[in-house]
């Protein structure tokens, strides 16, 4: 009993921060979706006429897929690739240490920072643009042209959290017996197919998990978007996350934007119970 209070004691103050800043809001934004408050006008409930006008605005159905599409662009590279780091960096050589650091730093880089220095990168007289001209290319808007700006989008993502999602492999690896390496180096076993079938199987509960954290990652990426393109070039970059804060924010329709978000948390809560069936199925979890 003694514990326990302690326990509770322990937990409270998370448990409070959590009511005043994550549930009560929550409840309130979604109270707000049913009517069509605006600062300047009394608040008048219009039931599903939000949701309603969401699937029938031609802005709300491009920010969706522009989010999806941003989404397929960096789920599945943040997935993948920094399994490879993760299995290279975890091996005993000299100075490996050094290099999981380097493979971390971008994490560590603030956004907004991360932002501005590629935003520079990607300027039409950028250094890629420098780089691209000895092979006779003429410079190109990156973020100004709508075939290449959420694609360029993609890659800021990709390098801030590669190191970030490396980690949680190589915490995954470090699980993995290494009795099973030297029966399949006894079998002629070489060092890619031994990572294919014995890594790769044991560390699925850990794919499927960095699947969800990245999904809702990109799902929820705003900054880059208001800080390198603010939405553009027409509305190419413009994703369910910024239409809201444009909503909010900038054309004070508050009620319309709260029922903007609770389509994307639907979203993101469906995507999440597949991944979540996905790996129940899996019987090595």
């Amino acid at each position: 009993m003694y514990k326990a209070r302690h326990a509770w004691g322990f937990l409270s103050i998370p448990l409070i921060l959590l009511l005043l800043f994550t549930f009560i809001p929550s409840i309130a934004a979604l109270a707000l979706s049913f009517t069509n408050y605006n600062i300047f006008r009394p608040l008048e409930f219009v039931g599903f006429a939000n949701y309603i006008e969401a699937f029938q605005d031609a802005t709300f159905r491009k920010a969706m897929f522009n989010t999806v599409y941003y989404w397929l662009l960096v789920t599945p590279a943040l997935v993948v690739l920094p399994i490879f780091v993760a299995i290279l960096v975890n091996q005993k050589l000299k100075g490996v240490k050094l290099f999981r650091l380097i493979f971390y730093f971008p994490t560590l880089v603030s956004v907004v920072v991360t932002a501005i220095l590629f935003s520079w990168l990607f300027a039409e007289q950028g250094i890629i643009n420098y780089f691209l001209s000895f092979f006779g290319i003429d410079p190109f808007g990156w973020l100004t042209n709508t075939v290449t700006v959420m694609p360029a989008l993609a890659i800021v993502t990709i390098w801030q959290g590669f190191g970030y999602y490396m980690l949680f492999y190589l915490a995954a690896l470090q699980g993995v017996p290494k009795d099973l390496y030297e029966a399949a180096e006894l079998d002629g076993a070489g060092f890619w197919r031994k990572h294919i079938s014995i890594t790769i199987p044991i560390i699925k509960p850990m794919i499927f998990f960095v699947a969800v954290i990245s999904t809702m990652g990109a799902f929820k990426e705003f900054t880059l978007m208001l800080t390198m393109t603010k939405g553009g070039p027409l509305d190419a970059s413009t994703t369910a996350v910024y239409l809201v804060f444009k909503e909010a924010f900038t054309n004070l329709e508050m009620g319309y934007a709260s029922a903007i978000s609770f389509i994307l948390f639907a979203l993101i809560l469906i995507i999440t119970l597949i991944n979540q069936k996905l790996l129940d199925q899996n019987p090595n979890k």
